[in-house]
């Protein structure tokens, strides 16, 4: 009996030892392995960054090619790049800081649902071309990515200026998602503009052509003001008495009324309003 004891003692301990020495694997294998990933997704996020910023940079100096043969081949690589990077998971919690340096910024939506990457392209001239890339994180926190200009449907849009926008509103539709986007820019070094764009997301669908302002009796899909700069006006003021503006509360929409005259365009100093309802501005 004393025998079995003896001979039972250690085996319980031999157990209990080499259990242990296999817990202690098992528990330190995944964190070294957990490591290891993490420290590969850096690397691979560093180098995904340092890729897109020299893109970013042979972009800006593409403008000189650009005034000899007209080719806008480097700025079409960076925005396809960029829209690859803004889909890929985490992309949305990124700050993209180094993409400053080449004055590319960030315009974050009311609800910080809808993020717009916008830069004023390198080969734009007394017209303004800003390029407007969005970026959207749906209920499923599920990430997509659209060029703005890609929306345009209408033919007549071709060629035609590109807006700064400076706010992105967050409007209360189902089952699809609308934002309303106000802006402004230049159609020459003499005629400033603004304007106000929908955009409507319903499913994996982005849509810039719904018409939803009306106006009278007439349906738009956006609104647009342009005058023409006189020698004696300035032009940041101008482009105040231009303004669209959205008051989120009431939901109203406020935009300038232009007559027309044998110099052009001007703000009659009229302001015209629309009230948000039912999905449309009317």
């Amino acid at each position: 009996m004393k025998t079995a004891i003896l001979f039972f003692i250690p085996s319980v301990f031999l157990f209990f030892s080499c259990g242990a020495k296999h817990e202690n694997e098992r528990q330190s294998s995944p964190y070294v392995t957990d490591s290891a990933n993490i420290g590969s997704q850096q690397k691979a996020t560093s180098a995904e960054s340092d890729s897109l910023k020299k893109l970013a940079a042979n972009m800006v100096a593409s403008r000189e090619t650009y005034i000899k043969d007209g080719s806008t081949v480097a700025e079409g690589i960076f925005i396809k790049a960029l829209i690859e990077q803004l889909k890929k998971p985490g992309a949305f919690e990124k700050d993209f800081a180094g993409l400053r340096e080449y004055e590319i910024n960030i315009l974050k939506a009311d609800d910080q649902k809808l993020r717009l990457f916008y830069w004023l392209s390198p080969y734009s001239g007394s017209m303004w071309h800003v390029q407007n890339i969005i970026q959207y994180k749906d209920e499923n926190n599920t990430l997509r990515a659209v060029a703005f200009n890609s929306l345009y449907k209408d033919k007549d849009d071709e060629g035609s200026p590109t807006p700064f926008f400076d706010h992105i509103y967050a409007l209360t539709t189902l089952p699809q998602k609308t934002y309303l986007f106000t802006g402004y820019g230049q159609m020459s070094g003499t005629e400033p503009y603004s304007v106000s764009h929908t955009l409507v997301i319903k499913g994996s669908g982005f849509s810039i052509n719904q018409p939803l302002f009306k106006v009278g009796k007439s349906d738009h899909t956006q609104l647009f003001a342009s005058a023409e700069l006189k020698e004696d006006q300035d032009k940041e003021k101008l482009l105040a008495q231009l303004a669209i503006t959205y008051n989120p509360t009431d939901k109203t929409i406020s935009y300038p009324e232009v007559s027309e005259s044998k110099t052009g365009a001007f703000f009659n100093g009229k302001r015209n309003i629309l009230t948000f309802r039912d999905g449309v501005f009317k």
